[in-house]
């Protein structure tokens, strides 16, 4: 038994000298593949490298100094066998300065700021020593004058002084910090960038493709953005998606493949839990989702569900290439789909008649939160998007149309007692007018609304609605209106309200008719 025991620990030993006397070899595998996520980027490298039969050691240079060693993955193929991987050993080669210049920058930037800092430090302990020598000594009251005045005048000159001197100096410390946060990266970028020692052993001397990837962390290193283009009608959307990329990885980008992707890279992966989902009459103290009446889903309830495929990644067709900490505004392949344009009014909100457009066929594309709008070739505004809506068609909006006039004016305001009954009323009346000057028919979609009740108290009744649909939930009143050109229309609504005579009602106004003009 103890010879077979010296005889593993002999072999262990030999093994590990020979791996000791192995020769390293300095590999620099080319950047071949970056995937940009929205909180950093995925790098691969390739090389060929030939291996020894036996154990082999491998420098692999050329990988970003900010390189999450958690990450790294090393694929060798099937015949070599992957031992250990470690970033320190001796014998990796000392490490080359690319930029020797930046490297000088940045060493008198730094000396600088120690000198800054301590010129700081001085003025402020000189502010101090002044503040704190305000008080004459004893035993000199008998002068005291001329004391005084020597103090209130080196009081009188030095401090502003001082504190001139420490807002220059605090302006130049700023601007040397700044300065050396953008020396940094480039100052410490070495020929091998950050390496890797991988330990290797081949069956027999071959030579097989190296495949280096791992994942650099950092804030925002593409912003996604979109344009909207719709033509004059609107029936023709097209969706440009762009975005801003920033080298942010530490590597110079030669001729690299590029991936966009539409999401983080996320840390945690475990699986979601529901928690019991209650309901009480005042929310308690914690967050909830509001009234169960009020409780929907966004969009509209006659839209048909649909399989949501989000497309979140984004291949630029040609390779690229970017220095470290160059930015670069990529634009990427478009997708025209078809819209059914329609106009929207809110008079009671807005003036303004607004242009949008039904889109049919969004479901592929994968929206940021906000985009810009351009109609006809002109920038138009911002508009905010939701794609989370499960609806058959998703609602663009387009900007102004000052070819449709939409007016709204009050024709009754009645206040007074109900007869033979402890409760007063009010009857209110309006009137909505809209003209088309279009060259052609539009459909118009116009949005009012009646009050609602939330008191048992007060009673709401609908008068005349012109042939709205009523959402008594909310109380909102729509009309879908195909006005010819030059036509007009004319909308009236009413609705009256009981409520006890003791009771307040803000609705309250006088008895009052107002005279609406009419479009003719």
């Amino acid at each position: 038994m103890r010879k077979q025991l010296l005889f593993l620990v002999s072999g262990w030993f030999a093994a590990f000298g020979s791996a000791a006397q192995t020769p390293t070899q300095t590999i620099k595998p080319r950047l071949t593949n970056v995937t940009v996520y929205l909180n950093g980027s995925a790098l691969e490298h390739e090389g060929q490298v030939t291996l020894a039969a036996g154990l082999n050691r491998l420098v692999v240079g050329n990988l970003s100094p900010r390189i999450d060693a958690q990450t790294l993955e090393v694929r060798l193929g099937e015949a070599a066998e992957l031992l250990s991987v470690s970033d320190d050993d001796d014998e990796a080669p000392p490490p080359k300065l690319l930029n020797q210049t930046a490297a000088d920058s940045l060493v008198r930037a730094e000396t600088e700021l120690r000198t800054i800092e301590g010129e700081l430090q001085g003025l402020q302990q000189e502010k101090a020593f002044l503040l704190a020598n305000q008080t004459l000594p004893s035993g000199t009251q008998a002068n005291w004058s001329a004391e005084v005045q020597k103090g209130s005048a080196l009081m009188r000159t030095r401090l502003p002084l001082i504190q001139q001197e420490t807002e220059q100096l605090k302006t130049r410390q700023e601007l040397l910090k700044t300065q050396t946060n953008k020396l940094r990266p480039r100052a410490t970028e070495t020929s091998l960038g950050s390496w890797q020692v991988l330990l290797v052993r081949a069956p027999r001397p071959l030579t097989v493709t190296m495949s280096v990837r791992y994942f650099v962390r950092t804030r925002m290193p593409w912003y996604p953005k979109l344009d909207i283009r719709a033509d004059a009608p609107g029936r023709v959307v097209e969706f440009v998606p762009h975005g801003l990329v920033r080298n942010s990885t530490g590597l110079p980008w030669q001729q690299v493949r590029l991936v966009l992707m539409r999401h983080a890279q996320g840390e945690d992966v475990s699986r979601p839990d529901l928690e019991p989902w209650s309901l009480d009459f005042d929310g308690g103290d914690h967050i909830g989702e509001g009234r169960i009446d009020e409780f929907v889903v966004k969009g509209t309830a006659k839209g048909r569900p649909v399989e949501v495929s989000q497309g979140t990644r984004y291949e630029v067709p040609e390779l690229v290439t970017l220095a470290p900490g160059a930015r670069r505004e990529l634009t990427l392949p478009s997708v025209k789909l078809a819209g059914r344009p329609e106009y929207l009014a809110v008079p009671r909100l807005s003036e303004h008649v607004f242009l949008q457009s039904k889109v049919s066929g969004w479901e592929g594309l994968q929206l940021p939160e906000r985009a810009k709008v351009f109609h006809q070739g002109m920038f138009v505004g911002d508009t905010e998007l939701n794609d989370r809506a499960y609806n058959d068609s998703l609602e663009v909006a387009l900007g102004h149309d000052e070819l449709l006039v939409v007016g709204r004016a009050k024709l009754e305001d009645y206040s007074g007692n109900v007869p033979l009954s402890d409760k007063r009323r009010v009857r209110l009346t309006y009137e909505l007018n809209v003209r088309n000057r279009h060259t052609e028919t539009v459909r118009l979609r116009l949005l009012d609304q009646i009050p609602i009740s939330e008191e048992k108290e007060i009673s709401v009744k609908v008068l005349e609605m012109s042939g709205a649909q009523l959402d008594a939930r909310s109380g909102k009143l729509t009309w879908l209106l195909t006005v010819p050109s030059g036509a007009s229309q004319r909308l009236r609504f009413s609705f009256q309200v009981d409520y006890p005579k003791d009771k307040k009602v803000e609705i309250i106004n006088h008895q009052v008719r107002i005279s609406n003009p009419k479009f003719r």
